[in-house]
């Protein structure tokens, strides 16, 4: 009887070690990780996530990435339970999802731009930003809805003077869908990040207004986030950590290096190249683990700026309620671990 207990209970902690492919395994460890990301947004992980380094790095056998087309689609996969970790998901729709009480929580800034994010002005118009009431009356606008490409818009349509209830605000289908659109001349303004800016600039299209005007003058600062569900961090904590670590491993590895890494980089974005996003200032930056941890990052201004932007899109009727502290969204543990 002794010893079928005991071989029982191997067989029971070779189980618990094993797992199943994309399922938990023992202690602070998993096969699979899920990894919810956009194709078209060239960042620094992306130098191993082809080759497995990155995945090594982090310490687990295998990173399923998947590509998602918003941060509305990534939050919504990690209350699903299909995604463990979003890496550069909005500000804005983690926001309004971690209000509705969905069980995820922001753990660290991915990736910071100005100028990769924007709606472009077909060139037609001859508009300016000294003539913008006149040239977007009766403008159609595709933008995605309920994230910082939306917000932008709102916010910098104020700034400009120009009136919400003189322009036809739809939601997009795509990015892709929106620069086909504007290309063709079928809407007079396009927003989106990543790629279809390309797009629409190669068609003539003029910015709204530039990052620089957006960040300096609006007082937008744009940056996308990492975030985690819950339960995963709660198991694996150490798999959380080791992300961030990997995270920062990678970005000083590009930063070495931004010619070589740039083609692999495209080639996992699914990018012929990475054009201007690793190029300079307003398009991608990445703040160090310390800066990330400091006051003008996750210590305060990040939960301030939720509230604000929350704040504002409910006076323009598009959420109910806000909440009191977005601080409480914010789990800086990893991070600190990390470092």
């Amino acid at each position: 009887m002794k010893r079928l207990l005991l071989v029982l209970a191997a067989f029971a902690m070779l189980a618990a070690a094993c797992g199943s492919d994309g399922d938990s395994g023992a202690g602070d460890s998993v096969e699979t990780l899920n990894v919810a990301y956009f194709s078209g947004w060239p960042l620094p992980p992306q130098i191993g996530q082809d080759d497995g380094s990155f995945a090594e790095a982090v310490g687990v056998d295998k990173i399923n990435w998947i590509a998602l087309p918003d941060g509305g689609s990534m939050a919504d996969g990690m209350i699903a339970g299909d995604v463990d970790i979003a890496y550069s998901i909005g500000l804005t729709p983690f926001a309004v999802k971690a209000t509705n009480g969905a069980p995820i929580s922001m753990v660290g800034i991915a990736v910071a731009y100005a100028d990769a994010d924007n709606c472009f002005v077909s060139g037609d118009l001859g508009y300016t930003r000294d003539n913008a009431a006149e040239t977007l009356a009766g403008a159609t606008i595709l933008t995605p809805i309920g994230n910082v490409t939306h917000y932008k818009l709102l916010k910098t349509l104020e700034f400009l003077g120009v009136d919400a209830a003189d322009v036809n605000v739809l939601p997009h289908e795509s990015g892709d869908a929106t620069a086909a659109a504007f290309a063709a001349g079928d809407i007079q303004v396009g927003c989106a990040f990543g790629g279809p800016l390309v797009t629409m600039e190669d068609a003539g299209g003029v910015p709204l207004l530039t990052g620089a005007e957006t960040s300096n003058e609006v007082g937008i600062k744009t940056y996308d986030v990492t975030a985690v569900r819950d339960d995963f961090a709660d198991e694996f904590p150490g798999v959380v950590t080791n992300f961030l670590k990997a995270n920062e491993e990678f970005n000083q590895k590009w930063a070495a290096d931004p010619a070589g890494n740039n083609p692999i980089i495209a080639k996992a974005a699914g990018m012929d190249e990475v054009g201007n996003f690793l190029s300079g200032p307003t398009w991608f930056t990445f703040p160090s683990v310390e800066d990330q941890l400091s006051d003008a990052w996750l210590g305060n201004d990040v939960a301030q700026v939720m509230k604000e932007q929350l704040t504002f899109f409910m006076e323009q009727g598009e959420i109910d309620a806000i909440a009191d502290d977005y601080s409480a969204f914010i789990n800086t543990k990893f991070l600190k671990d990390a470092q």
